[in-house]
């Protein structure tokens, strides 16, 4: 019989393991595999924006005069590496813009110029596809911004059609120049020259021109940074979770094969062998179940997207993600991955392939070691967790105490054991209560790694419904107070705010009006938002701050600025500090008077009063608030159609605005939400396979119980006890854990990752379902062993 026969005959004998053992590996390659697959394709769109992110000029004449192709090329011949972009927008709010571009100068542009052999982003593919194709003009996009564009029905279109290039930026359509410009007599165009802001320094303008800022050269949104390495982090908890039960199965297995391992090395079959044997056998586990698990994976990903197009709408287009087969180098590294997991559980046996006598002072001295050990880990990690601002060392740190806590965790629980069957020794004399707590120490030292998974589990459970719950309920308060106005309109098009807010102040059942105008600006040498806005409007006098002086709004107008708490954590300021502003091409001196909430984003903002905003504001956009009443008397969807000079507005009420942002935010959270539960249903059900078997090893001290005199049914009302003790013990300590593991997101995370802390708050009620749903896991392990008495089992006494 050959070695391969010899290791499948123990899995034949025990093909629960087998099976256990690759529903883990499986679990866990469709959570990482699921989740990578996401992140990583999120990534590369965000490296892409990266590159293509640059501080960009705007060209524009002294005299005020609007720019023509005359200008681009007197420019061109200057010596000015300048490339024209015009773009028209529609009187339809959900038309996509069409933007047209020169691709003969784009290269001036660094996100269309090949860099670093990058030929596959999509700016560079778009710039060569027009030069092939320029004598057959046609738009680039996805489909589904042209299918909303054609829905115009504009005239002589009809020969314009589509090429689909993944990665440009949902709601745009781009194409040459000419096309745009032809296009623009339908709607509204605005022609730019653009120039690179490094450009300048090699040469001067002509005297005739000026450099306005266009664009800062932002970075892309830092949520999406956070919220993939928040993922990622989940992923790598799961895989953490799957060794370690991946450990328990290799170790229930290590004494089931022991004597089969000596028998063979007495038999004369190296220990060399043995262990290239070993190896093999984890190669084949993790090959099958990372193969099943990526493919699984793939499937999870796309009930995924809905969560992704909510959270990174905008960045790339979701529509491309997880419908592309896995490169073999995913395959190869999600296998390596489980294969070092699978390495790592079972190394106990290729280590020590024999069985060895005399060990018991050895294990003494680990076991001590371990405790030790344990203890440094948390308090270093702990250390580092209060005094790091870096997101990734957060997570690492917050791993660190993860490992510090599971290495104490069974520790703790059989320490807690060991005192009980203390005072029962001494106060209650009763054998069969001795028997009971001496029973589950040993079921605590035989699960104490699918113990541990589990209270994992669990403290990520507490842990993201105290964060998820806590934002939610905190989020619903500060909308409350941030949204007074009744109805929020967008005319869709640069307005007159004077004139337009004394035309909405005429509408029938509107009694006050609040403009607000956006745009961006500079903090030093940070970019920020910048809003403006009537400081004496009633719909401000309730908005939250978080720190301010008395008569907040009365004092702005008077060289005052207010931020937001993001942009005083990053900056450091508070009230009283002076600040200078750049905006556009002015500076400004401003003092701090006011710190106010603003959850939902990670931008910094800085708050003005509408008259301190030049007109050249960099991305100047302007919409109203509106009070009413009598708002559900209002027939304000009919404004529109009854009102010409209001065509083309967007208007919502408070009511639909809520609902958006709330929505948009329970699909942020849903994604993290059915991963914690993935991870804690793999964990406790993982713990009834590994239960289950410990228990059927168990049986021989029932068994003997039984013969002694103790009845069948109070036997096996015993066990269950005993398993349900286990569980819901393991649950309570482990509620700690996740009240830590709350802290860490909310007071370390959010700060880190936006720029906001939430308040910590508990939800008892929620730990109570944990401990109760731990209690019915204990329940039905016992439940299924049914019959703890086996006579059979004593035939070896």
């Amino acid at each position: 019989m050959g070695l391969g026969r010899v290791f499948l005959s123990h899995y034949q004998r025990h093909p629960g393991q087998l099976i256990g053992l690759l529903l883990i590996l499986v679990c866990a390659a469709i959570l990482w595999s699921g989740v990578r697959s996401l992140t990583g394709s999120a990534e590369d769109a965000v490296v892409r924006s990266r590159a293509a992110l640059e501080p960009l000029l705007s060209i524009e004449r002294v005299d005020q005069r609007k720019l023509t192709v005359e200008d681009f090329a007197q420019l061109r011949r200057a010596g000015l590496c300048v490339s024209p972009r015009m773009e028209v927008r529609f009187t339809a709010s959900d038309t996509p813009v069409v933007v047209g571009i020169d691709p003969f100068s784009a290269a001036c542009l660094r996100q269309y110029a090949e860099t670093s052999g990058q030929r596959g982003d999509a700016a560079i593919q778009l710039v060569e596809r027009m030069i092939a194709t320029f004598e057959r003009p046609r738009f680039f996009g996805s489909t589904k911004d042209f299918a909303r564009w054609q829905q115009l029905g504009l005239p002589n279109t009809d020969d314009l059609s589509l090429e689909v290039i993944d990665g440009l930026p949902v709601g745009q359509l781009v194409t040459d120049i000419s096309v745009a410009a032809e296009l623009a007599v339908n709607g509204h165009g605005r022609l730019a020259i653009l120039l690179p802001a490094a450009e300048l320094q090699r040469m001067a303008l002509p005297a005739e021109y000026r450099a306005q800022v266009q664009d800062y050269g932002v970075e892309p949104d830092p949520l999406v940074d956070a919220f993939l390495l928040s993922l990622n982090a989940l992923g790598a908890l799961t895989l953490l979770v799957a060794a370690l039960l991946v450990r328990s199965v290799y170790r229930l297995a290590s004494e089931q094969r022991r004597g089969t391992l000596d028998i063979l090395i007495r038999l004369g079959v190296p220990s060399t062998r043995l262990r290239l044997a070993l190896i093999t056998e984890i190669l084949l586990v993790a090959l099958i179940g990372g193969s099943l698990g990526l493919w699984l994976g793939g499937r999870l990903a796309a009930a995924m997207r809905d969560g992704f197009r909510g959270t990174l709408s905008g960045l790339f287009d979701v529509e491309t993600l997880a419908q592309h087969s896995p490169t073999a180098g995913t395959w190869l590294g999600l296998v390596l991955i489980l294969a070092i997991v699978v390495a790592w559980a079972c190394a106990d046996l290729w280590g020590r392939p024999a069985l060895r006598v005399g060990q018991a002072r050895q294990r003494e001295v680990a076991e001590n070691w371990r405790w030790w050990g344990a203890i440094a880990i948390g308090c270093v990690s702990l250390a580092c967790l209060l005094l790091t601002g870096k997101l990734w060392l957060i997570f690492l740190a917050t791993l660190g105490c993860l490992v510090s806590a599971g290495l104490l965790l069974p520790e703790l629980l059989s320490g807690l054991f060991r005192c009980l069957l203390g005072r029962a020794e001494r106060h209650y004399r009763r054998h069969l209560l001795e028997w009971s707590i001496s029973e589950m120490r040993a079921l605590c030292r035989l699960l104490q790694l699918p113990l541990t998974a589990l209270a994992f589990a669990i403290a990520a459970a507490i842990g993201v419904q105290a964060m998820v719950t806590g934002f939610e309920s905190t989020f619903a308060r500060w909308l409350d107070q941030r949204l007074q106005g009744d109805l929020y309109l967008d005319p869709g098009r640069p307005v007159d705010v004077s004139v337009f807010s004394e035309r909405l102040r005429r509408l029938p059942g509107v009694n006050s009006v609040l403009p607000m105008v956006r745009g961006r600006g500079v903090l030093g040498a940070l970019p920020v938002d910048v809003l403006g806005v009537d400081p004496s409007s009633p719909l401000l006098q309730d908005w939250p701050f978080l720190d301010a002086i008395a008569n907040q709004w009365a004092a702005l107008p008077n060289g005052g600025v207010m931020i937001n708490e993001q942009l005083a954590r990053r900056q450091a300021l508070g009230i009283g500090d002076q600040v200078t502003l750049r905006l556009g091409s002015e500076t400004l001196n401003r003092k701090v008077l006011g710190i106010y909430a603003d959850y939902g984003r990670p931008e910094g903002e800085l708050l003005l009063p509408i008259a301190a905003l030049p007109i050249g504001l960099p991305n100047r956009y302007t919409t109203f608030v509106l009070g009413s009443q009598e708002p559900g008397n209002t027939r304000w969807q009919q404004w529109p159609d009854k009102y010409p000079w209001l065509t083309g507005s967007r208007l919502r009420d408070q009511q639909g605005l809520k609902q958006a942002a709330n929505t948009a935010f329970a699909r942020t959270f849903q994604m993290t939400r059915l991963l914690n539960t993935l991870t804690l249903t793999l964990a406790g059900t993982a713990l009834a396979l590994m239960g289950l078997a410990i228990f059927r090893l168990r049986q021989g001290s029932y068994t003997l119980l039984y013969v002694y005199g103790v009845q069948r049914t109070s036997l096996r009302r015993r066990l269950i006890a005993h398993s349900m003790l286990v569980t819901g013990l393991l649950g309570l300590l482990a509620i700690p854990l996740g009240i830590f593991l709350g802290w860490v997101l909310v007071a370390r995370v959010n700060p880190a990752a936006f720029g906001w802390a939430l308040p910590l708050h508990f939800y008892p009620g929620f730990w109570l379902q944990v401990w109760v749903l731990c209690l019915s896991i204990g329940a039905v392990v016992g439940a299924l062993v049914g019959n703890p008495v086996r006579l059979e089992s004593l035939k070896s006494e």
